[in-house]
């Protein structure tokens, strides 16, 4: 992983989350109150992001982020949804050991699957969002709390076309906000980790 910035507010990546998610789901527009939303306040921001159909815990769960470009060795650092395949292991790097990566398809109609197959670049648009793995989710080295199915696609284009040096951009949650309830019932979570 490379930095491109240190130091980045869940502000900015809860508002990145959300136009790239709302853009996605044919929503197009952001929530008119957030401007208003209580930006230092976890447990108030997890009840905004609810209400408004986004995922909460991990992006009002960290205070600091980085903003990184993320490689193919990065991805296979990492761990994804374990819902994607029951039963099995969670870490990339282990999904393509056993040859699950190659085969994989989404459940569902997906606006970016063509297209990351078909070679377009991940851009700064689409952030993936990531935080520290736990225990559950070894050997990886992080999780991809938004972004699985990207990931896979990922992999399967960067191996299949042996495109190396292929990149994307992620959020990587940094420094746990001990006041949101994602973080203190993960006691595994509770440290700094940096890159």
């Amino acid at each position: 992983m490379r930095v491109i910035e240190d130091h980045v507010n869940r502000e900015r990546v809860i508002r990145s989350y959300a136009k790239y998610d709302r853009r996605k789901k044919f929503q197009g527009t952001l929530p008119p109150d957030m401007d208003e939303w209580p930006w230092d306040d976890p447990v108030e921001l997890d009840t905004r992001l609810a209400k408004n159909g986004l995922k909460s815990g991990v992006l009002s769960g960290y205070r600091d982020w980085q903003f990184v470009e993320i490689g193919l060795t990065d991805f296979l650092e990492c761990a994804i949804f374990n819902g994607i395949f029951p039963g099995q292991p969670q870490a990339l790097c282990l999904l393509v050991l056993l040859g699950k990566v190659a085969g994989w398809s989404p459940d569902r109609s997906t606006e970016w699957l063509n297209p990351i197959r078909g070679g377009a670049e991940l851009n700064a648009e689409c952030p993936f969002i990531l935080r520290p793995s736990v225990t559950s989710e070894a050997p990886a080295k992080w999780y991809i709390e938004d972004g699985s199915g990207r990931a896979l696609a990922f992999l399967q284009r960067a191996l299949s076309y042996r495109e190396l040096d292929r990149t994307a951009w992620a959020y990587v949650g940094i420094e746990p906000d001990m006041r949101s309830s994602f973080i203190a019932s993960r006691p595994e979570l509770w440290s700094k980790r940096t890159l």
